[in-house]
């Protein structure tokens, strides 16, 4: 897609949406039912990267819907695409397949009845777990069941005008180095791919046409010819630059998103849309091209579903809760990058979320905010709901129960919600446990003799001043804060001496009890840990 199109749905904080829906209703109005579109090959792990393009068709059918139109989402797999590699964690035996159908392969672990419903699997759990439902539409049934048929001879019949839109898109340096004579490719050009009767692979050449639904195919493995009928025999699908065209006719798509790889000039999108209006006379649904979505914490960069160590949206979701996923994916615009992190980070994304839920539950969020928070399914009751960083925190000291950490918040006077606590703390922990267990706060087993040995006189003299008031009786919270910022105060300090006479006590404490210069609210920490403990560690 060119650029100027891409500025048409350009702009932040959900102002994206409602352009792509002007230009969905402007291109296609009045009609009965608006499908907005999104798929993917099965090939390997279904990443995050792809789940921008069902965010972005997702988003678009919310809009058209809070419009009063009808639209659906449809979600097609291609899972009659050909096996191209062997990905990371896959017995190097699977190369025997490698150009078979990905539904025609055997689960590699033997769970599932194919390598592609493996992994179509695990990606519909997801949806279901983000609230998203969608019409799946499965390739190989749909091929199979002959729906087809006479789309693939209605291509074969139009093949020389289908070689020239074709050769429209190649220069003739290009011909020349790829050795390509337009008039032969003209006459030799059959846009079909047959999977051999006799391996099942797709490495066969198409020989003739008879003009109606039968073809005759050499194997170029057996080197064997036949001739079959595949209204009959449903053994061949339309090469991608004209199955694209043809599904967007046969299920009246109006709205699709795709990679900038798809948007590029001469790319897919560009070459399937002449194809649409050229070949089938039909127009071409309105296009978003997409930036790919950027990953810290772990491995990142653009990640190919085929590779090992794609993160899938099952693994974003052990951390990020389904509503604050949906809205990080849908509040910016398709043409604009951003970063999902698995390391720190994701404290700021989660408190950015909840600051943008109090704005719109206080009246304060702009039409576009609100719609976005909407759209991705918040709880639009949930007030003063615990921060991740408390869940992190507050899970870590009691264990992660529940009714400890309510007990705590309360006392303490931390935002607390039971609701965002039930939801949190499982994705707090997965996050501490899974990708960052450096960030675990454990007591130290013994005495940090070593630390010890380097505190000045005045610093052991808070310890012991701390010590002395952890072992009498403290009725509250509020009482331990009270102390632990009070022990490094003196009449003549200025506020900034003491928030930094203060800091240094902390990470006194904290390397004594931890090992860490940093950890959980102190006061809070020091009420909720054994108390014994304690006061061995600073003794």
């Amino acid at each position: 897609m060119d650029n100027e199109a891409n500025k048409d749905m350009s702009g932040q904080d959900g102002l994206w949406v409602g352009k792509a829906a002007d230009k969905v209703i402007a291109e296609f109005p009045n009609q009965e039912l608006y499908t907005c579109a999104a798929g993917i090959s099965p090939s390997g792990v279904v990443h995050f990267g792809n789940f921008r393009d069902v965010a972005t068709a997702y988003a678009v059918m919310k809009e058209l819907i809070a419009r009063g139109k009808k639209a659906r989402l449809l979600f097609s797999w291609d899972n009659y695409d050909r096996f191209r590699k062997v990905p990371a964690g896959v017995d190097v035996s699977f190369s025997k397949y490698v150009g078979v159908p990905l539904s025609a392969i055997p689960d590699p672990l033997g769970k599932y009845p194919s390598y592609a419903k493996r992994y179509e699997t695990e990606f519909e759990k997801s949806m279901q777990e983000l609230g998203i439902v969608m019409d799946y539409k499965y390739q190989t049934d749909e091929y199979t069941s002959g729906r087809y048929a006479d789309k693939m001879a209605f291509v074969l019949a139009n093949r020389k005008k289908a070689a020239d839109i074709q050769l429209q898109f190649k220069t003739e340096k290009a011909n020349h180095e790829k050795g390509i004579d337009p008039e032969e490719f003209r006459e030799t050009y059959f846009p079909l791919t047959v999977y051999s009767r006799f391996t099942g692979s797709d490495k066969t050449q198409v020989l003739s046409y008879d003009g109606g639904t039968k073809v005759t195919y050499r194997c170029l493995v057996t080197d064997k010819t036949e001739q079959i009928d595949f209204k009959e025999t449903p053994v061949v699908k339309l090469p991608w630059k004209f199955d694209w065209p043809m599904r967007w006719a046969e299920e009246g798509v109006h709205f699709e998103p795709g990679g900038k790889d798809h948007a590029t000039p001469g790319g897919s999108y560009t070459v399937s849309s002449v194809i649409a209006r050229e070949l089938f006379n039909e127009k071409p649904p309105v296009f978003q091209g997409y930036e790919f979505v950027g990953i810290q914490g772990v491995k990142g960069g653009k990640m190919s579903g085929s590779k090992g160590g794609a993160v899938s949206p099952a693994m974003l979701l052990e951390i990020y809760e389904p509503a604050l996923l949906m809205w990080l994916y849908m509040r910016r615009a398709p043409n604009q990058s951003f970063n999902l992190a698995f390391d720190t980070e994701v404290y700021r994304q989660y408190d950015e979320f909840d600051r943008e839920i109090a704005a719109y539950q206080q009246g304060n969020a702009s039409p576009a905010k609100e719609k976005i928070l909407l759209f991705s399914g918040i709880d639009k009751n949930d007030k003063s709901p615990v921060s991740f960083k408390q869940a992190v925190a507050l899970g870590q000291i009691t264990q992660w129960n529940v009714d400890k950490v309510e007990e705590l918040a309360q006392k303490s006077g931390i935002p607390y919600s039971r609701d965002s606590a039930l939801r949190r703390l499982p994705k707090a922990k997965s996050w501490l446990n899974t990708y960052n267990p450096e960030e675990k706060i454990e007591l130290l087993p013994e005495k940090n003799s070593s630390y010890i040995k380097t505190l000045s006189e005045e610093q052991k003299e808070h310890v012991a001043k701390l010590r002395t008031s952890l072992s009498g009786d403290i009725d509250s919270i509020a009482a331990l804060d009270e102390i632990v910022y009070g022990i490094v105060k003196k009449p003549d300090m200025t506020d900034k001496e003491m928030k930094a006479a203060q800091r240094n006590f902390f990470k006194t404490v904290y390397s004594l009890l931890i090992g860490k210069e940093t950890g959980p609210r102190l006061s809070t920490f020091l009420w909720a840990i054994d108390r014994n403990k304690a006061l061995e560690l600073l003794g």
